[in-house]
């Protein structure tokens, strides 16, 4: 895919505070990318920075190889939504979406049917912001934004204001959209469900500065640190012991993990949905208490102690439709090494 936006050595301090410290991203023409982090790592400000809304102390912003990292918003081509739709609430429907519009009569009310079509929305012209809901409001913003046809879409935790039933609803609506228009889209958000399930690319920000870039799959099993593994999913942190030679122990036993780590102490990285209960008759197998059963749906949650090691307590995802594990219960567990990483012995 060909390179569409380049950011390089991007540094934003305010005051004595560093909001970003040396980012450095690379878009693809048509790419979906999610910016995901906590609440002040960064990603809103980078965010503004790419459109224009807030100046840089360092580093440049190219599109297509051109800098514009001088450049005010209007001369940037880019279509910005909000999370709280900022629509104009004494405008119209049809007034608000071609607001941007240059042309005017029939052409212009032909792009306006054209866009409202697009987001699900035909035939509510003439009505106001206040007579929509909250989802309704969103999809006239991100009309509005594609009105001029701009070279980037930059989304600004769009969703978040929305109730959990729209939010996913919506989630899948902008994700179609992106599929059918292809435009190159940035969006801002600190749910990880929304980056998973939208993005081509996610790239995980923490205090300013870029910890991982790739695509879900990556950012979800293969995490490239400790902040990404647990930020990303619900995790299990054991702690292990890495022999001379090379082989790792969990409370005494045996467990296979790809890779070659260093000796000593570390932690061992693992999902709950990757932990699984071993047959009763398998080598040496890790017995674990079933200490508590949480219902989730399509699984239940186990909350397992080891029965070498009491300290050390597992969440293990289980099958919601297999009842025979019960509370009480010892079991036998199995570590899939393809799954499986260690980190840094440090607290988690």
């Amino acid at each position: 895919m060909r390179e569409f936006l380049s950011v390089n050595g991007i540094v934003k301090r305010f005051g004595a505070f560093t909001a970003l410290a040396d980012i450095s991203l690379q878009v693809a023409q048509g790419e979906f990318l999610c910016l995901l982090g906590p609440s002040g790592c960064g990603k809103t400000t980078l965010l503004r920075i790419i459109a224009g809304l807030e100046t840089q102390d360092l580093g440049t912003v190219l599109v297509a190889g051109r800098d514009i990292s001088r450049l005010p918003p209007s001369r940037r081509d880019f279509g910005i939504v909000f999370q709280n739709y900022a629509l104009f609430p004494n405008l119209n429907l049809a007034e608000n979406i071609g607001y941007g519009l240059r042309t005017g009569g029939a052409q212009r009310r032909a792009r306006v049917a054209e866009l409202l079509a697009l987001v699900g929305l035909s035939g509510n012209e003439r009505k106001f912001p206040n007579q929509l809901s909250g989802g309704e409001q969103q999809r006239v913003a991100l009309a509005r934004a594609l009105a001029t046809c701009p070279g980037m879409l930059l989304l600004d935790e769009p969703l978040s204001a929305l109730d959990a039933k729209v939010r996913v609803h919506l989630r899948r609506e902008l994700k179609l959209l992106h599929q059918k228009l292809g435009i190159t889209t940035i969006m801002v958000t600190h749910d990880q469900e929304e980056a998973l399930s939208l993005a081509d690319t996610v790239a995980v920000m923490d205090h300013g500065r870029v910890e991982q870039v790739g695509t879900p799959e990556q950012i979800y099993h293969q995490p490239a640190t400790r902040f990404v593994a647990d930020f990303v999913g619900q995790s299990n942190w054991p702690p292990v012991t890495v022999r001379d030679d090379g082989k790792v122990e969990l409370a005494g036993h045996e467990i296979p993990v790809a890779g070659s780590y260093p000796a000593g102490a570390a932690r061992l990285f693992c999902r709950p949905e990757d932990i699984q209960i071993a047959s009763l008759h398998g080598p040496s197998p890790i017995m674990a208490l079933v200490e508590s059963l949480e219902f989730l749906g399509p699984v239940r949650r186990a909350t397992l102690r080891l029965e070498r090691a009491r300290d050390i307590v597992l969440q293990v995802d289980l099958n919601a439709k297999d009842p025979w594990i019960i509370e009480g219960q010892t079991v036998p567990l199995q570590f899939p090494p393809d799954r499986l990483r260690l980190f840094s012995a440090e607290a988690v």
